[in-house]
């Protein structure tokens, strides 16, 4: 297996990044889970004289990372210098790579083993903590980072989540809480975050309960700190919580579908974890199998997915209430568990699981409508999308 990304060379279509001039760079990673590895991209972008609105951008890919089977979740220090890769297969494995800001290449530092198949994984806002959650074992687990950003390869904290498929695991913007959606048991937990610690993450959370059989799956924090935003996976509801500054008490201001009032889906049903030998198919088309919850960096739109819709869905916020209008749902890639806002919040990339096909979208910063701007080829089972951005 190659630590180190393909070359530019070996990539139909690739172009030399446009980064290596010295300007600003944005890449996209996207895992596939089916292929093990990750997709490289760099995304362009040209603005308007004096607009800062983007007038026409590309999705340029760069080459493709082996990993491992079922690599999934990711996430990218903020600094851009370097991508984390779980893979959900045995043996479970966290991979930490150093970007390259030339070229947005990978290169292998160090593969951790994990003790469980982690579904999420996450850092705290000091970059000095790794939160991971296991969705099929039940399990949290806080990783220390060093000062080169490997992870420690013993965990600081490894315990039961206290309830039933936890499926995201996120601080919240103060990195006083940290927020674990249980899909299996309808309710969130609350712990409190200390990063000064050994061991930084409560072990006895408070929580909130949740509608019975609506799953909630993944949540997003507002940046003032106020909201939590939470998809639900089997009834593509958004809950929209208020924050307790204090106490990181979740108050529901809030519970709005993200599908069309005229959508002909049904409730949908819990899933046995990926890579399991209980995760055997079942009919699903007439399912609800919501996935991907995500807002703009201005905090002024939000978006949702539905992998049996295979749709994305768009929604106002309100700043000063926190609620959500309800603006459209347009179709997208085959199954869309993943999809990802650049930094700057001007476009959308979206991936499907039964697609092979990368949708990159603009984001009108007037109405929020997503524009289909091209669709570059990807991987199989595609699912996680990470932006990384650099400043040369």
């Amino acid at each position: 297996m190659s630590n180190k990304i393909t070359t530019i060379a070996d990539v139909p279509g690739a172009v030399p990044p446009a980064s290596s001039s010295g300007s600003k760079a944005t890449y996209v990673y996207i895992s596939n889970a089916d292929d093990g590895d990750i997709s490289a991209y760099e995304l362009r972008a040209a603005s308007n004289a004096g607009s800062g609105v983007a007038s026409q951008a590309n999705l340029n890919p760069i080459g493709r990372t082996a990993v491992g089977k079922l690599v999934m979740p990711m996430v990218a220090t903020p600094d851009g210098k370097t991508l984390y890769a779980a893979v959900r297969s045995a043996p479970f494995s966290i991979h930490c790579f150093q970007i390259n800001p030339l070229d947005g290449g990978l290169e292998l530092l160090a593969a951790t083993p994990m003790p469980h198949s982690l579904v999420f994984i996450s850092l705290d806002q000091t970059g000095k903590w790794l939160l991971a959650t296991s969705f099929g074992d039940h399990k949290n687990s806080v990783h220390k980072l060093n000062a080169d950003y490997l992870i420690d390869p013993i965990p600081a904290q490894v315990f039961a989540s206290g309830g039933l498929n936890p499926h995201s695991i996120v601080t919240d913007k103060d990195n006083q809480f940290v927020f674990i959606p249980h899909l299996g048991t309808d309710e969130i937990k609350v712990h409190s975050f200390n990063s000064k610690l050994e061991k930084p993450l409560s072990e006895s959370p408070a929580f909130v309960a949740v509608e019975k059989q609506y799953g909630p799956r993944h949540i997003v924090i507002s940046q003032d700190n106020k909201f939590g935003y939470v998809i639900t996976e089997m009834m593509g509801q958004v809950l929209v919580f208020s924050i307790d500054s204090k106490s990181g008490n979740l108050s529901l201001v809030q519970s709005i579908s993200s599908l069309p009032i005229d959508t002909k889906l049904f409730q949908g049903k819990a899933r046995p974890p990926t890579g399991s030998p209980d995760a055997v198919g079942f009919d699903d088309s007439n399912l609800i199998y919501s996935a991907e919850i995500k807002l703009t960096p201005n905090g002024r739109y939000l978006y949702t997915s539905d992998r049996t819709n295979n749709s994305l869905s768009g929604f106002e916020v309100d700043s000063k209430t926190g609620k959500l209008k309800y603006l459209f749902t347009i179709p997208t890639e085959q199954m869309p568990r993943g999809f990802g806002i650049d930094p700057d919040g001007q476009f959308l990339v979206a991936t499907g699981q039964k697609s092979e096909y990368v949708s990159l979208y603009s984001i009108d910063p007037s109405t929020g409508e997503l524009n289909l701007i091209s669709r570059v080829p990807g991987g199989k089972g595609a699912n996680w999308v990470t932006f990384a951005k650099q400043t040369l």
